[in-house]
């Protein structure tokens, strides 16, 4: 047996292999469209991300930070996740450009939701700015994070193009309420385009940064048809790995010999983990229930614990899942299982973002009230806006008073 560091190998091998996939599910035009921009865009970006390294013209500048840890493997790998997602095969109408200058904004738009995607918010500007640098495209207004790439035009395009108008729910109550913005309709996107390859994805966010919401707004739309059962596990410092299996196994039932899949026939099953990171750290720096996370989402097999502890192969399910940076009190996720995932960084909304939210819900609510109420709704949320965000600065959370 050869062991290879990884630091010798680096990230080229997986890009070849993978781009020479191109060649048979596209043509050798594309492959080749592909490799280019690689050669432009990637390396250059990795080393910005990683080593601070702006150009050979410029000083060394500081590393770019991740939510959450990140290897460069990591990133290139997201990249052609991405791309196997959006990029439409050669008989679709139209076809898709295959060369470098058409498929430069396509790109840059991968690169930006895989080597970006995990990057702190300060940070982004910086990468997009740096992106923008080694192109010849025109800039967006913004950054790369705040528009999408239609790829029929291959145009950038603003997300709050997309963002629909809020409607309050039927039955008023609290907990339906879901006022659609361009952060819901910008990760529920990509979360999307990551499922319909079947490939997990991790949300990384501040408590507050409506991980959870997001999550189950994708959900909503993908499953308009009802083709999905959404198994929801909540992990807590006092979940055990059997508590894991047992509630995977409680929702599945056997479909042959030894496969095992959704108990409703039909259909599919998403497993959404929330708090992923929460259960505890043993002895020897484990945390069991994620150890039997990796083993099953890496190879969608499980052992039973008794009897004669046959191997089931669990088929037709996917994973989503939710956690806390380290910065904010989370436990550090294994490595191994977070190569598993699409890692995207929720960002806190921004202020006229979230004024944006609870202006709409307060105006639906007093839309019967007198002209003179609802002219001071305006009033009334910046008013609560700056209580709030005088409370966040004067009285920050600590371990004992985390409220």
């Amino acid at each position: 047996m050869v062991y290879v560091d990884s630091k010798d190998l680096g990230y080229d091998p997986f890009f070849e292999r993978w781009v020479k996939e191109k060649k048979k599910t596209h043509s050798e035009s594309m492959s080749e469209a592909l490799n280019e921009l690689y050669t432009k865009f990637v390396p250059a970006c990795v080393d910005r991300i990683l080593e601070g390294n702006a150009g050979s013209a410029e000083e060394p500048q500081a590393p770019l930070k991740f939510i959450t840890p990140r290897t460069n493997l990591n990133l290139v790998q997201q990249m052609c996740w991405l791309i196997d997602a959006m990029l439409p095969p050669l008989d679709s109408n139209p076809p898709p450009p295959e060369d470098a200058d058409s498929l430069e904004k396509f790109f840059m738009f991968c690169l930006t939701w895989s080597l970006g995607a995990a990057l702190v918010a300060e940070d982004r500007e910086l990468f997009s700015d740096f992106v923008y640098n080694l192109s010849s495209t025109m800039r967006a207004p913004g950054t790369l994070y705040d528009v999408y790439l239609e790829f029929k035009t291959q145009q950038l395009k603003k997300w709050d193009d997309l963002v629909p108008e809020y409607k309050q729910p039927a039955e008023k109550k609290f907990a339906q309420i879901l006022v659609p913005t361009v952060d819901t309709i910008r990760y529920s996107w990509i979360q999307k385009q990551f499922m319909m390859i079947k490939k997990p994805v991790m949300f990384c966010g501040e408590s507050g940064t409506a991980k959870t919401v997001t999550v189950q707004a994708c959900f909503n739309e993908i499953n308009k048809e009802d083709l999905y059962v959404i198994l929801n596990i909540n992990m807590s410092s006092r979940t055990s790995s059997l508590d894991f299996q047992s509630i995977i196994e409680e929702n599945i039932d056997k479909k042959t010999m030894s496969r095992y899949g959704p108990k409703s026939a039909g259909k599919k099953m998403i497993v959404f983990i929330d708090d992923l990171n929460m259960p505890l750290i043993d002895t020897y720096g484990t945390q069991q229930p994620l150890a039997l996370a990796l083993f099953l989402i890496s190879r969608n097999e499980l052992y039973q614990r008794t009897g004669d502890l046959d191997k089931r192969e669990i088929i037709d399910t996917q994973y989503v899942g939710c956690i806390s940076p380290t910065a904010s009190g989370g436990n550090r996720v294994d490595p191994r299982l977070m190569t598993l995932f699409a890692t995207l960084n929720i960002t806190f909304p921004s202020k006229e973002t979230t004024e944006s939210i609870y202006t709409k819900i307060l105006e639906k609510h007093v839309v019967e009230f007198h002209e003179d109420i609802r002219g001071i709704v305006p009033k009334i949320v910046n008013a609560t806006m700056e209580v709030y965000l005088q409370c966040i600065e004067k009285l920050p959370r600590t371990p004992v008073k985390f409220h």
